[in-house]
C-alpha cells in the first residue's frame, strides 16, 4: 500500500439496506500480517505472496489523538 493513499472499502450488507458514510481525515495506520489466527508470529518476508482463496490474518491499528474516532 502506498503512503498517503486513498482507500475505498466495498461491502455487501445482509439486509440490502444501503448505508453511506463520508468523512475526511488524516490518520497513521499500521498493518501486519500473521501466519495464523493466534496472531503470535508476524510475517516478516517481503514481498508476501499468497494463494487465491488463502485465508489471511491481518492486524490493523489506527494511531490518532482524535477522541471521536471509533
Amino acid at each position: 500500500m502506498e503512503n498517503n493513499s486513498t482507500l475505498e472499502v466495498i461491502y455487501i450488507t445482509k439486509n440490502n439496506i444501503i448505508q453511506n458514510t463520508t468523512a475526511v481525515g488524516r490518520y497513521n495506520v499500521s498493518m501486519s500480517f500473521y501466519d495464523s489466527d493466534s496472531f503470535s508470529k508476524p510475517v516478516r518476508q517481503s514481498p508476501y505472496y499468497v494463494d487465491l482463496n488463502q485465508t489471511l490474518f491481518a492486524q490493523v491499528s489506527v494511531h490518532s489523538t482524535d477522541p471521536n474516532l471509533l
